[in-house]
């Protein structure tokens, strides 16, 4: 499984049902495929960083938004299940943008088997060399 990071931009005038509804839908589709969904954390109404375009006009006729609300989802899950998340986002009319990105942590770093790729081991080994050589 990997650890997905979604950033979701949607219509600044969407109302908290939609949205709730929204992150209802992608957490069932990532539990029901065998994944985690490990937090959803908003991060409010904020400037764009330039006028985005909806794919329809709402119901007073607006299709540009220089404001937008910006959410992320953090989730474990297999490349297919994130491809489906990636189609429930695309269908719905509220989002503006979305981004998935491969969350990192420092857990991605520690890999045993492959000595020569983590930087921990690497820095342990050159303390131990260091030690012999003092030693000696």
């Amino acid at each position: 499984m990997v650890f997905y990071e979604c950033v979701v931009t949607t219509r600044n005038t969407a109302n908290f049902a939609q949205l709730h509804n929204l992150v209802k839908t992608i957490s069932h589709k990532v539990v029901s495929s065998g994944g985690i969904v490990r937090s959803v954390q908003n991060h409010g109404v904020r400037d764009l960083p330039h006028r985005f375009k909806a794919k329809y006009a709402d119901r007073e006729g607006n299709r540009y938004y220089k404001k937008g609300r910006f959410f992320s989802i953090y989730y474990d899950s297999n490349p297919l299940t994130q491809k489906e998340v990636d189609g429930i986002l695309k269908m719905d009319e509220q989002v503006l943008r979305n981004t998935h990105l491969k969350a990192r942590n420092k857990l991605w770093y520690v890999n045993i088997a492959r000595e020569d790729k983590n930087p921990y081991i690497q820095r342990v080994m050159k303390m131990e060399g260091a030690d012999t050589e003092t030693s000696s």
